[in-house]
């Protein structure tokens, strides 16, 4: 029984990829919005706070004008209820730090049960043993963790209020339970010059992947890289090197549920500006969410990402 629930639900989420595939091909071929399939990826957001202040995040400058708050485990299951069984890899994290709430481990068990791969990316200062070794039994996939510096003096730079040392110990913690690591660090002009020794520091400590990544910016900042190979910007700009294509491929394949149940296109929309709706508040059913993909705000968002993508704010910061 259980097998044939699973090739059921394989062969279900396979032609449900296809249909999501055409969707996008056919939208941009057309120039505008033609929604077929369900969105198969998703990142739904634990806690929408951060117990840090970096220096170019809207959540720690306090920019998203949100009360702090965390998704309770029953709000979670309701959340990925509605998706299931179209979703088949989950992103638990958004704009907070997703270790903040102590319910994540549960969550990923939940959706690990469901056969759903999840993937946590954290500034590292929760990862207690006993937190990486919960993630481990529950069965998360990925863990990314934030490490923009080679030292405390360099990541303390861009990480207000962090603390080096407290993240190699929790790097230390999450490789000793054998979860898959990841450490990421951003290029800034504090890091694009100490790749090397970021990378032995990775390898020390036994991670499996060390990768770098251009940083968005709001404000022009000295920590922006010197090097424009470093930068997703023009340099001495915030303008974007490539130019915007009229489509997207994440608002066609996958959705952001933020912890107050706001369906959201993407992650570049950090104050939900652009929400389709409340998933919560709509009954939290895979009816409500079906209704709320197809509603008129969210058709009108897309066919305008399809035909005019440079007039969205928010799209002028992507590297699509």
């Amino acid at each position: 029984m259980i097998r044939k629930v699973l090739s059921y639900h394989c062969i279900y989420r396979c032609i449900n990829v296809a249909k999501v595939i055409f969707s996008y091909a056919a939208s941009a071929l057309c120039h505008k919005y033609i929604g077929i399939g369900t969105p198969f990826t998703a990142s739904i957001e634990p806690a929408n706070y951060c117990n840090l202040r970096c220096r170019q995040c809207p959540t720690g400058l306090g920019m998203t004008d949100r009360q702090k708050a965390k998704m309770t485990i029953e709000d979670f299951k309701k959340t990925l209820d509605a998706m299931l069984p179209d979703v088949m890899y989950v992103n638990l994290y958004f704009q907070g730090e997703p270790l903040l709430n102590t319910d994540v481990p549960e969550m990923v068990a939940y959706a690990t049960k469901h056969g759903v791969s999840t993937c946590i990316s954290t500034n590292g200062h929760f990862l207690s043993q006993n937190m990486s070794e919960r993630l481990k039994q529950a069965g998360l996939d990925r863990l990314i963790i934030s490490l923009d510096g080679a030292d405390s003096e360099s990541y303390s730079l861009y990480r207000t209020g962090g603390n080096f040392d407290t993240v190699i110990q929790g790097v230390k913690y999450a490789v000793g339970a054998g979860l898959n690591v990841e450490l990421q660090c951003l290029l800034l002009s504090s890091t694009e010059n100490r790749k090397n020794e970021i990378l032995e520091i990775g390898r020390k400590l036994g991670a499996d992947r060390i990768t770098f990544k251009t940083a968005q910016f709001y404000s022009q900042d000295a920590l922006m890289p010197a090097n424009e190979h470093h930068s997703r910007y023009k340099k001495g700009t915030l303008e974007l090197k490539r130019g915007l294509r009229n489509r997207c491929w994440r608002i066609i394949s996958s959705i952001v549920i933020n912890t107050e149940g706001e369906v959201i296109p993407c992650c570049y929309d950090k104050k939900g500006l652009h929400s389709y709706g409340n998933l919560l508040k709509a009954g939290g059913t895979k009816k409500a969410l079906c209704d709320i993909l197809n509603s008129q705000r969210a058709i009108d968002f897309k066919n305008r990402v399809f035909s005019n993508r440079k007039c969205i704010q928010i799209c002028t910061n992507c590297t699509e």
